[in-house]
């Protein structure tokens, strides 16, 4: 666990990651959609700091509101319209009626040119903070289907932040960004009570969700796609590494692609909002992939991922030694520990004179906890 913290404070560490697997994963990320699946979530009062001497982020009304017009950032209104793009596809794939891709494909490459033509960290602090600000709109965008389409604008930046890592060239990356947001689209077509139960599914509700996979490639197909990295990731994220998913694939015999997608859609299945659970921090999920599941994933592909994710990930909250809570809007890759804070308020809950903290610049403060924005509620009180 140590080397994941080393990789989180230099973020160019360019050793091969040595971690060590505990147990052998025998589940799929489609079964992290519907139980706990016996993960523990960590201690919400223990310190960041503590952690690193131990071991070592209604419905959509305006989601171009809080997005920035700087140089530097998404282009204005590009999360409500990639949103509203991606809903209108699960849409037609729950009703079984195909549809074009292209409008997605084109808003994703729009995204990515612009990431190419700026500077680069900033942009994706932007859009993190950008999906962060709005991802409980996200998941009401539709009553039905808002959860699945939630999880796809989380793969895509997640997609990107990982691609970044292996170093993907754009027609590479946007590929990849497609499949990421697709390959689950088959889930579209199972009912909602499977989809949504909080209880153990039977075994015929399990059947119903092991052939999601396939109605993933078989709509995917019917819309014309003819990738083959697209129609694999949506084919074959659920196989694992080790041999343990449903086809028996292993190693290079799963397509680049779908080992790709299947860590990250592992990782924002213990990061996504349930109803019934708390969800993850960023690095308790990696930590609970590292320790229980790390034979299941690329070990390439698994370090990438962990070299994209922040200890403070911008858009959350931050209580600091001085007594104050705020939103991390910016990090310092070089420099995981020192984030930048927007100060919002004191640790009772009660709002201070908002001011812009570089801990960078400020050595002497340091982040003891982190946490979302619904652990905010505990202070009675909720993010202005």
């Amino acid at each position: 666990m140590a080397k994941y913290i080393d990789l989180l404070r230099t973020h160019q560490e360019k050793s091969s990651s040595s971690l060590t697997a505990h147990k052998d994963n025998e589940i799929s990320d489609e079964s992290l959609l519907n139980e706990d699946d016996g993960i523990q979530e960590t201690d919400t009062h223990t310190s960041d700091e503590q952690l690193l001497a131990d071991e070592a982020s209604s419905t959509i009304e305006d989601l171009s509101e809080h997005e920035s017009l700087s140089n530097n950032t998404p282009p204005s209104g590009w999360l409500s319209e990639c949103t509203q793009y991606t809903l209108d596809i699960f849409q037609h794939a729950q009703q079984e009626t195909p549809t074009s891709i292209r409008p997605l494909e084109k808003c994703i490459g729009t995204l990515l040119t612009k990431l190419n033509a700026s500077t680069e960290q900033d942009m994706i602090d932007a859009l993190e903070l950008n999906i962060a600000q709005q991802v409980q709109q996200i998941r009401h965008i539709h009553e039905d289907l808002g959860s699945l389409v939630q999880k796809s604008i989380m793969m895509m930046l997640y997609t990107i932040k990982t691609g970044q890592r292996l170093k993907l060239n754009y027609e590479e990356l946007k590929t990849q960004v497609l499949a990421a947001m697709l390959h689950h689209i088959g889930m579209a077509q199972i009912s909602s009570e499977i989809r949504n139960k909080k209880d153990k599914l039977s075994k015929s509700e399990l059947e119903s969700i092991r052939q999601a996979p396939q109605r993933s490639y078989d709509f995917l197909k019917a819309c014309g796609v003819s990738d083959d990295s697209i129609l694999q990731a949506a084919s074959d994220a659920s196989e694992r590494y080790d041999g343990s998913g449903p086809k028996g694939l292993s190693g290079s015999e799963i397509a680049w692609s779908a080992r790709l997608i299947s860590v990250i859609s592992m990782f924002e299945a213990l990061i996504h909002y349930r109803p019934y659970r708390a969800r993850l921090l960023p690095r308790d999920a990696i930590r609970e992939i590292v320790k229980n599941h790390k034979k299941s994933f690329d070990p390439n592909m698994l370090k990438a991922l962990i070299e994209s994710i922040s200890l403070y990930p911008v858009g959350t909250y931050v209580e600091l030694n001085s007594g104050e809570i705020g939103l991390v809007v910016r990090i310092h890759p070089r420099l995981p520990l020192r984030p930048v804070v927007d100060v919002r308020m004191d640790r009772q809950g009660n709002p201070v004179p908002p001011r812009q903290v570089d801990l960078k610049e400020h050595p002497n403060i340091v982040v003891e906890k982190c946490m979302y924005e619904e652990a905010l509620r505990d202070l009675g009180t909720s993010n202005a």
